[in-house]
């Protein structure tokens, strides 16, 4: 390979690089032996290279290159050699850490692949390029346009889409030159933060998918939620906000709110803390607008709008859950949910009810113990998980 090819580039442009990428996962003696002649050929490129070790070394890892099924055998084998070599070593879990990033490596232009047919609206997209939540991943999942991942295993990660790049917790790691949609998947048990180009804030939470574009263009800013996010949306009165989701459409202006639309659950609600949203239903059209201090509650067909204190449902982003006349069964599965452990319960937490606030600050164990003084179950650690039983 020319050397000179590395000429203008930046401490980012490295971690583009299958060589760059290999050389530091599998520290291989040729590879070893070609960065250190880079080096040694090109003194100018030496700090570059050494801060694109350092960015590696960080939670964040960039692939968006493809590798052939010779090279992927290559590597695969080398890999085991040397898990091998060093099984009674303490290293080991590095490499286990390692061999995850390789899958996921070469896993990303199997599963995320556009479709050359597909309008370019956002329902389309999010149709053709179903990505699951609940898959083995347990890092946060950035695809940016349709070539490109960025995996973030930090627990609450803050993601930041400026003028020309996207930034994750104050490191710039892409750039954004196309209108191509971007795609977060935050598994159970993280969370993020997230600002779009316009400046519209998010507050990702635990096991949710978004769908946004790059860059806003035309008349109206869209997104998808699949999960639950609290928004802060950038006022723009020539171009409104539209939140998407498998039941409704909400509108804004400018305004701050929170949507929990998770698929699997049973409803979708929207909770207003300021300024007007309009929701409309997919399935009559009908429209409903929301003051502050209300919220919508879609379900099977169904809606019905009412005052609360607003406070009990945006409170998640403090860290704190709360429950009023909330069934034991549903808490348990927010709790598993935030968390990203398993919770095991019997049917009869179903016919039990709560109201209180639980601090997510706290190891989950120490929350279901907490549960034990009030209310006629046990818990016990069971497969990695929690069984709740009723008493």
């Amino acid at each position: 390979m020319e050397i000179s090819k590395y000429q203008g580039y930046k401490a980012i442009d490295f971690l583009k690089e299958d060589d760059f990428l290999r050389w530091n996962l599998f520290q291989l003696e040729e590879d070893n032996a070609y960065w250190t002649k880079v080096m040694a050929e090109c003194p100018e490129l030496k700090p570059l290279i050494e801060d694109a070790v350092e960015l590696y070394k960080t939670q964040v890892r960039l692939n968006d290159y493809p590798l052939t099924s010779a090279q992927v055998e290559v590597y695969h084998d080398t890999f085991q050699h040397r898990v091998t070599q060093r099984r009674k070593r303490r290293t080991l879990t590095y490499w286990l850490s390692g061999a995850a990033s390789v899958l996921l490596l070469l896993g990303i232009h199997q599963i995320y692949k556009p479709n050359a047919n597909q309008e370019p609206g956002l329902l389309d997209f999010v149709h053709a390029n179903s990505l699951s939540i609940d898959s083995d991943s347990k890092d946060i999942q950035l695809y940016v346009a349709s070539d490109q991942l960025i995996t973030i295993e930090e627990k609450e990660a803050d993601i930041a889409y400026n003028t020309d790049s996207i930034q994750v917790t104050g490191k710039s790691l892409a750039e954004v030159n196309t209108t191509e949609y971007s795609q977060l998947v935050v598994p159970k048990g993280k969370r993020s933060r997230l600002t779009l180009s316009d400046g519209t804030t998010l507050h990702v939470n635990s096991g949710t998918k978004v769908v946004y574009p790059n860059r806003f263009t035309g008349d109206t800013r869209e997104i998808y939620v699949n999960g639950e996010v609290f928004l802060d949306v950038t006022h723009n009165e020539k171009q409104p906000f539209i939140v998407r989701t498998s039941e409704i459409a909400v509108r804004v202006l400018g305004t701050k709110f929170n949507v929990q639309a998770y698929e699997e659950d049973a409803g979708t609600q929207v909770v207003l803390a300021s300024g007007a949203v309009q929701i409309t239903s997919n399935e009559n059209a009908k429209k409903i607008d929301l003051t502050p201090s209300q919220i919508y509650d879609y379900k099977a067909g169904q809606v019905s709008v009412t005052r609360v204190d607003v406070e009990r449902y945006i409170s998640w982003v403090q860290g704190i859950l709360y429950a009023e006349d909330e069934r034991l069964d549903v808490l348990m599965t927010k709790l598993s949910r935030y968390y990203g452990e398993e919770i095991l319960f019997d049917e009869g937490l179903v016919n039990q009810k709560c109201t209180g606030k639980v601090d997510l600050k706290n190891d989950l164990g120490e929350v279901l113990n907490g549960l034990t003084f009030s209310f006629p179950i046990s818990v016990k650690q069971e497969n990695g998980g929690y069984r709740v039983s009723t008493k």
